[in-house]
C-alpha cells in the first residue's frame, strides 16, 4: 500500500496557540433539560477557516429521537482512572454514585474486560482524548440522546469538543465540560535576561512563527551558554503540528502523512542537532522538574497542565515565586487533552447518568464556577465573557488573564482530522520521528517507511 502525500490547506494564523485530565492527579427520576444551560447561539456553517464560529453547529451531526428516561437501578456506577471527575460530581450534582478507579495504563484493559458483560459495567464511565474516539465509535457507549439529552441543550459548546465525541453516523455520544486549547507558559525572569521583554504581548513576537521561536531558541542557548534551553523536549511541540493537519492518518484505509508533519521532521531535526532541547520526554521527571530549576524557558499546553501538572502552576503555587510565569501564544493553534463523559450500553441509571453531564458540562453557573477556579470551560459564552473581563485573572500567572489569550485558539480548533485509532498511531508516529532526530533512522523518507511499515504490522492499515 502506498502512503498519500495531501497538499496542506495555508491556514490563518492570526493570534493563534495551540485530559489527561489532571495528569493522572489522585484528582433520578425523569429526565428534564437542565434550567441553566448557557444560552442558544448562531449555528451557520462557516465559509473558511478565518471565520470560524466555535459554537457547536449541531446541524452538522445527526440527532436521534430523544428518549425519555429513567433509573432502573439502584445507584450510578462510574469508572475512570483518577479522582477528578468523581471531585466534580460530588460538588456540582446530587446524584449518588459509586466508583471504580483503575491506573492510566491499565485502564483501557479494564474498560474493555467489564463493557464486555452487564455484571460489572459502569453506568458512566470517562476517557480522555487520547483514545475517546476509540469508545465513541464501539457499540460499548450510548447516544446522548439515548439518555434523554437533546442536541438543542449543546448550543453552547465549542464545536470541535462535539465534532470529538461523535460515531462513523455523526452521532453525539459524548460530553466534555473542558475546552483545552493550548498557549505558551513561559518564564518571565528567564526571557527578560535572554530574549529582553518578559510582557505576554512583547514575548509573542518570539512565538509568532516557527521560524522566529527557532531563532529565540539560539539566541537563548548562545545568551546563557548553553545553560538554558527554549523547550525542554522536543514533543513539546509536536501537538502544535498535528493539530493544524487537514487530513487524518487514514483515508480510505490508507495512511496520510500531511505535509505539516514533514515540517515537524524538519525543526525536530534541526532543535536535536543544535542541542537547543534538554531532550528529555514529556511526563518525565526531568521535564517535570525543568519547569521549576530555571533552565527551561517555555511549556507548550492548556490550562490543566499549569493547574495540576507543573510546578509553577496552581497545585504548586508558592508566593516567593509569584509572577515568575505568564502565558503567551503559540505558533500554532492546537488542543491537548479533554475528558468526555459517556454512558455505557449497559447503563441502568440513563436518568441520574443524564443528570450528571448536565451539573458538569451543561449547567451555566457551575461551569462559572470552575471557570472562576482556572479552567478554560466548554462554553463559548463565559469564556468569551471572561476573556472580555478585566478584573478576571489567575494569581500564578501574576494576576494575567489567561482567557483572553486562549480564546482566539479555541475559536478555531477543528477536530475532523481526529480517529479511532489516533492514540496507537500518534504513538508509532513519534518513535519514528524520534529515531530520526537521534540519527538511528537516516532520513525523512526512511522514518515515514517504518512508520508506515508498524502501522501495517499492527494491521491498522
Amino acid at each position: 500500500m502506498k502512503t498519500k502525500k495531501i497538499v496542506a490547506l495555508v491556514l490563518s494564523m492570526a493570534m493563534v496557540l495551540g485530559v489527561v485530565a489532571a495528569c493522572d492527579k489522585t484528582g433520578e427520576s425523569e429526565t428534564s433539560a437542565a434550567s441553566e444551560t448557557s444560552a442558544d447561539a448562531t449555528t451557520e456553517a462557516p465559509e473558511s477557516s478565518e471565520e470560524t464560529d466555535p459554537v457547536a453547529d449541531t446541524s452538522e451531526f445527526v440527532e436521534l429521537p430523544v428518549q425519555e428516561v429513567s433509573d432502573e437501578g439502584d445507584k450510578v456506577l462510574i469508572y475512570g482512572w483518577n479522582e477528578e471527575f468523581p471531585g466534580l460530581v460530588e460538588k456540582y450534582s446530587d446524584v449518588e454514585f459509586d466508583l471504580e478507579t483503575t491506573e492510566s495504563n491499565a485502564y483501557q484493559a479494564k474498560l474493555d474486560q467489564v463493557l464486555a458483560s452487564p455484571d460489572e459495567a459502569p453506568d458512566l464511565f470517562v476517557c480522555d482524548a487520547d483514545y475517546a474516539s476509540k469508545y465513541m465509535n464501539s457499540s460499548n457507549t450510548l447516544a446522548i440522546n439515548d439518555i434523554g439529552i437533546a442536541y438543542s441543550e449543546l448550543s453552547e459548546m465549542y464545536n470541535y469538543t462535539l465534532q470529538f465525541a461523535t460515531d462513523d453516523n455523526s452521532v453525539i455520544k459524548g460530553l466534555a465540560w473542558q475546552a483545552c486549547p493550548c498557549g505558551v507558559f513561559y518564564n518571565k525572569a528567564l526571557t527578560q535576561e535572554y530574549l529582553g521583554v518578559s510582557e505576554p504581548d512583547d514575548v509573542a513576537q518570539h512565538f509568532a512563527s516557527w521560524d522566529a521561536f527557532l531563532d529565540a531558541a539560539r539566541t537563548v542557548k548562545e545568551a546563557s551558554n548553553g545553560q538554558v534551553k527554549m523547550i525542554s523536549g522536543i514533543d513539546d511541540i509536536w501537538r502544535s503540528y498535528l493539530n493544524t493537519r487537514t487530513q487524518g492518518w487514514i483515508v480510505n484505509g490508507e495512511l496520510v502523512i500531511d505535509p505539516v508533519m514533514e515540517d515537524y521532521f524538519d525543526l525536530g531535526k534541526a532543535l536535536h542537532d543544535e542541542d537547543l532541547t534538554w531532550q528529555t520526554s514529556q511526563w518525565s521527571d526531568a521535564w517535570t522538574n525543568n519547569a521549576g530549576n530555571k533552565s527551561t524557558v517555555a511549556y507548550f499546553g492548556p490550562m490543566w497542565l499549569g493547574n495540576f501538572c507543573l510546578p509553577f502552576g496552581a497545585d504548586g503555587y508558592d508566593a516567593a515565586t509569584n509572577g515568575a510565569w505568564g502565558l503567551t501564544t503559540a505558533p500554532a493553534p492546537s488542543f491537548w487533552g479533554g475528558t468526555w463523559m459517556m454512558a455505557s450500553k449497559h447503563c441502568d441509571m440513563k436518568a441520574s447518568c443524564a443528570q450528571i453531564m448536565r451539573d458538569v458540562a451543561l449547567t451555566a453557573a457551575n461551569l462559572e464556577d470552575m471557570a472562576n477556579g482556572g479552567e478554560f470551560v466548554n462554553s463559548v459564552a463565559i469564556m468569551t465573557a471572561k476573556a472580555a473581563d478585566t478584573n478576571f485573572h489567575v494569581a500564578w500567572l501574576d494576576g494575567q488573564n489567561p482567557a483572553s489569550v486562549l480564546l482566539a485558539s479555541a475559536s478555531t480548533l477543528d477536530n475532523s482530522t481526529v480517529g479511532q485509532d489516533d492514540q496507537t498511531i500518534n504513538n508509532e508516529f513519534t518513535t519514528a520521528a524520534n529515531s530520526y532526530f537521534e540519527g538511528t533512522i537516516a532520513s525523512v523518507a526512511d522514518a515515514e517507511a517504518a512508520f508506515e511499515s508498524a502501522l501495517s504490522e499492527l494491521g491498522i492499515i
